[in-house]
């Protein structure tokens, strides 16, 4: 009876080590077919998978404009969003203020996520090759645009201030100091003549002023591609490194 109670102690030990093996090895291969960087699970660069399904709306481009409206289509519809580049998450380069710069100065053809290109006026500059464009790579000055454009650009005002106040609660921090370089440009702008001193402010005003910042008192960047954590997961999907060749227009509605 003893025997037979040894056997079955040693017969469980062994079956919970292969069974705690198996969940080891079950881990350790998803942790290696998982890209790193990927803060949200329908973030993907397998075409194949995003191919897999239909979607209402196909948005081109996952920088400052493209993350913010698919996040808000997928609350009520499909939606692919499509980016050339690749994650910012998990980039030193690219989350930490200390490096601020370093991507600008890494650029290629291929890989980098910043690309060199020159306007159409001739000045050399960079462009984002990254979900969450610009707002990756550029030095995090946060400001409302002038009253005077919203209204010659026609918008609704009311839908422009919610608008604000639904990107500010996610990526605009107001700074608990400023570094030495940006007190000494702040205090002499108003020694300059450039006035009024508004102190800190949101708005697009005349003369000098404190706005917010992208980076958050700890020196972590924000970018357009947080947004997405207010998409609907179920609806949407980012397909990172697509490129897109040509784009087709149909007039038609489908079966006409």
């Amino acid at each position: 009876m003893t025997m037979i109670r040894v056997l079955n102690i040693r017969a469980g030990l062994l079956l919970l080590l292969i069974t705690l093996m198996m969940l080891s090895s079950l881990s350790s291969s998803q942790e290696a077919t998982t890209p790193s960087g990927f803060r949200f699970v329908f973030m993907t660069v397998d075409a194949e998978k995003a191919c897999a399904r239909k979607y209402d709306y196909i948005v081109v481009g996952g920088g400052t404009a493209g993350c913010p409206l698919a996040a808000t289509l997928s609350t009520k519809y499909s939606v692919l969003l499509l980016e050339r580049g690749g994650s910012p998450y998990g980039v030193p380069d690219i989350e930490n203020a200390d490096a601020f710069g370093k991507s600008l100065n890494e650029t290629d053809k291929y890989t980098s996520v910043a690309q060199t290109f020159i306007s159409e006026d001739g000045v050399s500059n960079a462009r984002a090759r990254i979900l969450g464009g610009g707002t990756a790579l550029n030095a995090g000055f946060y400001s409302r645009a002038s009253s005077e454009y919203v209204s010659n650009m026609e918008r609704e005002e009311g839908l422009v201030e919610e608008s604000y106040e639904w990107v500010e609660k996610q990526n605009a921090f107001r700074p608990d100091q400023l570094s030495r370089w940006s007190s000494v440009f702040r205090n002499g702008l108003p020694e300059a003549g450039v006035l009024p001193d508004n102190g800190y402010t949101l708005d697009h005003v005349e003369g000098t002023k404190i706005s917010a910042s992208t980076f958050d008192n700890n020196g972590k960047r924000h970018t357009a591609a947080d947004l997405l954590e207010t998409a609907n997961p179920d609806n949407i999907v980012v397909l990172l490194n697509a490129t897109v060749s040509r784009i087709l227009f149909n007039s038609q509605s489908e079966g006409n």
